[in-house]
């Protein structure tokens, strides 16, 4: 994919300087300048803490939109965020870079680095001055495994008495990691804190939108299929083995000599359903809710889920106060097995008894599993019609775990409340 995309950056650029005569630019930018604070001591959504952290909402982005002539353009959007693949980096990044061709008004080709379609907000999410949110709900914009790829997006706009139907059929894939915690080391394997395996994800799907002056509904259906690099493989099944009468444990490690060899494979396909709608109910007052369908192919993980979030906005004058309730949960069987693996050890007279518990915490670990609540309670003031302040309190509710929470050493976190402070100043150019 890094190969053809070269060789479309290279078409493009020199299409670029065939059609020079004719071309028109235009510049843009957006910020975020977030602030984030919890009342709790171990890592919420990776770098969030009772130390407060301008990482979590941070960013800076510039776009250049170049248009050739009525049915050519490119876009191209960098931006300097936390990095993916490291919680104390910063990097520079290409959000954006794609060449458009429109042969008519109701058609519209993509070739190249695209946001991933699908979520109400998916095109703006990095803009923040774009919805007066202090974050975009965590339990339903983290669900996908990327929010951008390398590809191709085709879609075809039909003009209604009322309104505009569109249709997007997107294909591509996106290099990108999966990020684990682990609470405590395993001695002369593992060390305690974050791991980072590289992914490869190749997604296909449609997008189908109605839009109606500014009440938008939205249906996306698409399947990621994710491959881990670096030679790893996925776990599809974790046997609980009994070396001895009375003593049962969870087994990953069966080339220690703890295990037998369980089921795994190269790549986890799964299932999306998002469904959304922002309306207007009058009085200044919206409605917005999302959902969020999660079905995998193989594996026990939690990835099988549901989740969403349902919201108020009320604008007076410059202020708009808001208030949602967003929930993600993994299936029953799912968050059942994760408390089984966490809560799983053998006595200490058991050979290599320090070891194998160790490996049950770790593995509970790297299970994704999700039981999470959020209310939040927010607002946002314009301070210019390109700038606004916000301010939010959350409150989130863990059940039995959270793969957004990093356990503490020695513990783990269920049944606890996570208050979030934010205040934020976003701002377009």
């Amino acid at each position: 994919m890094r190969y053809h995309f070269n060789l479309m950056l290279a078409a493009f650029l020199a299409f670029s300087l065939n059609s020079a005569q004719a071309l028109d630019c235009s510049w843009s930018g957006y910020g975020t300048l977030g602030y984030v604070s919890s009342d709790q001591p171990y890592s919420y959504q990776r770098v969030i803490t009772d130390r407060g952290t301008f990482a979590r909402d941070s960013l800076f982005g510039v776009q250049l939109d170049a248009k050739f002539n009525v049915h050519w353009s490119a876009t191209v959007q960098a931006q300097i965020s936390p990095a993916d693949d490291d919680d104390n980096r910063w990097i520079p990044k290409l959000s954006w870079a794609f060449l458009s061709w429109r042969p008519n008004d109701d058609w519209l080709l993509r070739l190249g680095k695209l946001r991933l379609p699908g979520y109400l907000n998916s095109e703006n999410m990095d803009v923040g001055w774009t919805f007066d949110y202090a974050r975009l709900p965590v339990e339903v914009y983290a669900t996908s495994p990327t929010v951008d790829f390398t590809g191709i997006s085709i879609s075809k706009t039909w003009g209604l008495v009322r309104g505009d139907l569109n249709l997007e059929l997107f294909w591509g894939s996106a290099d990108s990691v999966w990020r684990y915690f682990l609470r405590d080391s395993v001695p002369g394997y593992l060390d305690a804190g974050a791991y980072f395996t590289p992914i490869q994800v190749e997604v296909k799907g449609i997008v189908l939108s109605y839009r109606e002056q500014e009440n938008l509904f939205r249906f996306s259906f698409y399947k990621p299929s994710i491959e881990l690099l670096d030679g790893q493989r996925w776990i599809y099944h974790i046997p609980l083995v009994s070396p001895f009468p009375g003593i049962q444990y969870y087994a990953l490690q069966p080339e220690l000599g703890l295990g037998t060899e369980f089921s795994t494979g190269k790549s986890e396909d799964f299932s999306v359903v998002v469904v959304g709608a922002d309306i207007g109910l009058g009085y200044d007052i919206r409605f917005a809710t999302e959902y969020v369908r999660r079905l995998v192919k193989y594996a026990e993980f939690g990835i099988n889920s549901n989740g969403g979030y349902t919201s108020l906005r009320k604008r007076i004058g410059k202020w708009t106060s808001y208030l949602y309730y967003a929930w993600l949960r993994s299936e029953d069987n799912a968050l059942e097995l994760n408390q089984a693996i966490n809560q799983s050890s053998i006595p200490a007279w058991f050979p290599s008894a320090p070891l194998i518990n160790a490996l049950q915490r770790t593995t509970a670990d790297i299970f994704i599993a999700y039981d999470q609540h959020t209310w939040a309670l927010g607002t946002s003031y314009a301070l210019t019609p390109t700038s606004k302040l916000k301010l939010e309190w959350a409150r989130t509710h863990v059940g039995m775990t959270s793969s957004f929470v990093d356990s503490p050493v020695g513990g783990d976190v269920s049944n606890e409340d996570i208050n979030l402070f934010s205040l934020s100043y976003n701002f377009v150019f």
